[in-house]
C-alpha cells in the first residue's frame, strides 16, 4: 500500500492556522480622527481625514473584559414563603390597588394611594386654577383594578396608573 503524502507547505499552513485560531485575540485600543475643514466644521470618523483638513487622532482605551453574570437565586437556607409566626409574608398576600372616585364623577385606578384631590378641567379641556375635586379611595385587588383599567369609555381613564415601556420591560407593570 502506498500512502499519499501531504505537501509540507500545506501541513505547515494548517498548523499555523490552527495555532492562530487557538490564540485568543488581544484587546487593542481603537482610534478615531477629528477632522476640521476650512470653514471650521468638525467631523469624527474612523479613518484619517481627506482633502487637507486639519486632523487630530483620538485614542480610546480598550473595552474592559466582560464580567460573569451574577447569581440571582435564593440561597438554599432561606425561607421565602413564611415568617416564624406561620403567617404568609406580605409579598405572598394579594397585592392591593385602589379605585379613586372624584367628586366630579371621574373614576380612575391606582396601584398606590389615591390623591386627596385632583384639578378639575373645564369643558374645553383646560385646567382652571382654583377648581379641584375631592377624591375618595376604595381598596380593590390588583387583579380587579387591572381588569377595570382595561375598560374604555369612562371619565378619568387618563388618570389611571400607567407604566412606561421601560418599566414594563423591567417587569414592573403589575398588570402584565
Amino acid at each position: 500500500m502506498s500512502h499519499r503524502s501531504v505537501p509540507s507547505s500545506r501541513c505547515c499552513a494548517a498548523v499555523a492556522l490552527a495555532a492562530f485560531l487557538a490564540v485568543p485575540t488581544l484587546a487593542h485600543a481603537q482610534s478615531a480622527w477629528q477632522c476640521r475643514d476650512g470653514k471650521g466644521q468638525v467631523a469624527y470618523q474612523d479613518r484619517p481625514c481627506e482633502g487637507g483638513a486639519h486632523e487630530r487622532r483620538i485614542e480610546f482605551a480598550p473595552a474592559p473584559d466582560p464580567e460573569p453574570s451574577p447569581e440571582y437565586r435564593l440561597s438554599s437556607g432561606s425561607h421565602a414563603g413564611a415568617h416564624r409566626s406561620g403567617k404568609p409574608s406580605p409579598s405572598r398576600t394579594a397585592a392591593q390597588s385602589f379605585e379613586c372616585r372624584a367628586s366630579n364623577g371621574e373614576v380612575f385606578y391606582r396601584h398606590g394611594a389615591c390623591p386627596s384631590s385632583i384639578p378639575v378641567r373645564s369643558a374645553g379641556g383646560s385646567r382652571r386654577d382654583a377648581a379641584t375635586a375631592s377624591v375618595s379611595a376604595l381598596p380593590l385587588s390588583r387583579r380587579e383594578a387591572c381588569r377595570r383599567m382595561q375598560s374604555s369609555g369612562r371619565a378619568g381613564r387618563e388618570r389611571d396608573h400607567s407604566f412606561s415601556t421601560y418599566e414594563r420591560n423591567l417587569g414592573r407593570d403589575p398588570c402584565r
